[in-house]
Parts: C-alpha cells; structure tokens; sequence
C-alpha cells in the first residue's frame, strides 16, 4: 500500500511538473527599483540597472516556483553619480566585496483567484541572510507581435536596512534623522520562456507599413514596395 501512494504521489508530481514552464525575466522590460524616506519630508528613489531571474510558471496550477532573482549591486542608480557612489561603498551595500544581492523564494507559490500570491523565501545582502515577504499581482499572459508569449508580474516588499548592517545616517536638527530605516521594493516583470524571448533588437522596428515594407525589401522578403518612400528604396538589392 504504501508502495502503491508513492507510486501516485510520483506520478502526480511528474504530472504537475509537465505543466511548468521555465521563465526568464526580460531586463528590457522589467524593473527592480526602491524607495527610502529622506528627512522624514519626501524620498530617494533608486533601481537596479543588472540583475537576471527565473522562475516556473504552471499555468494549469496556478502556481509559481524555483524563483530567483540575483541582482548586480554596482549596477544601482539614484539618479545622482556622487550619491551612487556613496551607496555602492562600504557603508551602504559595499559592492567591492559583495557584488551580488540574491533573492530566493522558499517554495511554490499559488496565484489566488484574484490574481494576488505572495512569496515568501531569503534575500542576501553584504553576506547577511534575512527573510523577505513579496506580495505580487499576476497581471497575466499575452503574446507579443512576433508571436511569443510573456508573462507580467509586480512585487511589493520592504527590507530594514539595519538587520544587513546597514546603519549610517545623520541627525536632522529639527529631529529625526536623514534616512528612514525601511527601504520599500518594488518589482515589475515582463518574462518570456528561457532561451527563448523576443530580441530587443526586433522592438526597433516600429509596426508601420512603409518601414516594415523596406525591411523586408533589403532582408529580400519581397520585392517592390506597395507604398510611398525614398526611389532609391524602390527595387530590391542586386545579388
């Protein structure tokens, strides 16, 4: 007996398995940025310009997982070149030493009926592990017009600096301090199945007739254009 519910606990996860899709997250489209309070009056705001991630998707589940997200800690950008260079030091995330921030979900996730999941695993940051709650909208799939399908997410998270070492900041003399201690996460994500997402290159090529015309003149799909342009584009390339 007990042989046998092995046998179908196998099979059943063999079965949900086939379902998952491997998804990558297109950095073109995605975003990983943060905000912190500044003089306890407005923000600074920064994001992350490198970083990769994958995770599953089982679209017949509902349900995400193996996600991971590793982030490239020179890469922040706060609008402001003195200031990056100030946060990517030793005082802030010390990329020198720890060039990586890694996010890893402890599990499976299931996406609710009204779209919402919440994720629940590590981040690693200048060494120091901590536990990270992500709350995400799936916003749902669609194809593109090259006809490959994405995927589109956002999180929402909050980290406090201090549990990672992260402890400078000066007083304000009408009280308080300059930073806030919470630094607030936001991810928004385009994905699109591993080995296999839509060349940003494709993307330069605006969907209007005449232009989409003259490509396919000089890549020789066809071999007169139907609409008005330059006469030097008017036959195609001789072989």
């Amino acid at each position: 007996m007990k042989y046998l519910l092995l046998l179908l606990a196998l099979a059943i996860a063999l079965s949900t398995a086939s379902h998952a899709t491997t998804l990558e997250i297109v950095r073109e489209h995605s975003r990983v940025s943060f905000d912190v309070d500044y003089m306890m009056m407005t923000k600074v705001e920064g994001q992350f310009k490198g970083y990769h991630g994958f995770f599953e998707i089982n679209d017949k589940e509902n349900q995400l997982s193996n996600i991971r997200v590793e982030v490239t800690s020179d890469t922040v950008d706060t609008n402001d070149t003195k200031r990056d260079f100030h946060v990517k030091g030793h005082e802030f995330l010390y990329a020198a030493v720890y060039p990586d921030i890694i996010f890893k979900a402890a599990g499976p996730v299931t996406i609710s009926d009204a779209k919402k999941f919440e994720v629940k695993g590590d981040v690693t940051l200048r060494g120091i592990t901590k536990p990270l709650v992500l709350t995400g909208v799936y916003k749902g799939k669609g194809k593109d017009p090259w006809g490959k399908d994405s995927y589109f997410l956002e999180m929402t998270g909050e980290v406090n600096r201090k549990d990672f070492g992260i402890v400078w900041n000066k007083q304000v003399d009408t009280g308080g301090y300059l930073l806030g201690d919470m630094v607030r996460l936001t991810i928004i994500v385009q994905a699109q199945k591993i080995g296999d997402k839509t060349p940003f290159s494709t993307h330069m090529i605006p969907s209007t007739k005449g232009i989409v015309e003259r490509h396919d003149l000089k890549t020789g799909k066809i071999k007169k254009l139907t609409t008005p342009t330059d006469p030097k584009d008017q036959s195609a390339p001789k072989k």
